[in-house]
């Protein structure tokens, strides 16, 4: 049991490593959308399974940090990601400036590591993006 416990500790590791990583080599947001002062995400999640959702979580970038959307799932046992790039740039090029959607985590759960089902969590987000006039 400690073996199993050492390894996905270790995995978490890498992971946080690698998510360090590709954040760093991410461009800034001044970069890669020139006209927006702010980018804000509003991140909520729904558990289809027994497990009680996180709760509720906004970021908010601004021009000198990294361009780089995409999220752990905050469960810490999961290893999957939510995606968010594509409803970055859908929000910075919709004439609201505005974008929501649902996306399901495709991670597997680690928490029975016999079965390791997969993670039952859905991320409901939306995006908004303040632009500078010019736009």
């Amino acid at each position: 049991m400690r073996l199993g416990h050492a390894r996905s500790a270790s995995t978490r590791q890498e992971r946080a490593a690698q998510l360090h990583r590709d954040q760093q080599a991410a461009p800034k947001l001044r970069v890669m959308f020139p006209a927006v002062e702010q980018l804000r995400f509003e991140l909520s999640f729904e558990s289809n399974g027994t497990s009680t959702p996180p709760v509720p979580q906004s970021r908010v970038f601004h021009p000198p940090a990294r361009a780089y959307f995409s999220f752990p799932c905050p469960y810490a046992d999961c290893d999957g990601r939510f995606e968010l790039a594509a409803a970055a740039h859908a929000a910075v090029e919709d004439p609201s400036h505005s974008i929501e959607g649902v996306l399901e985590c495709a991670g597997v759960r680690a928490s029975d590591l016999a079965s390791k089902p997969p993670c039952p969590l859905r991320l409901h987000y939306k995006l908004t993006a303040v632009c500078t006039l010019a736009h």
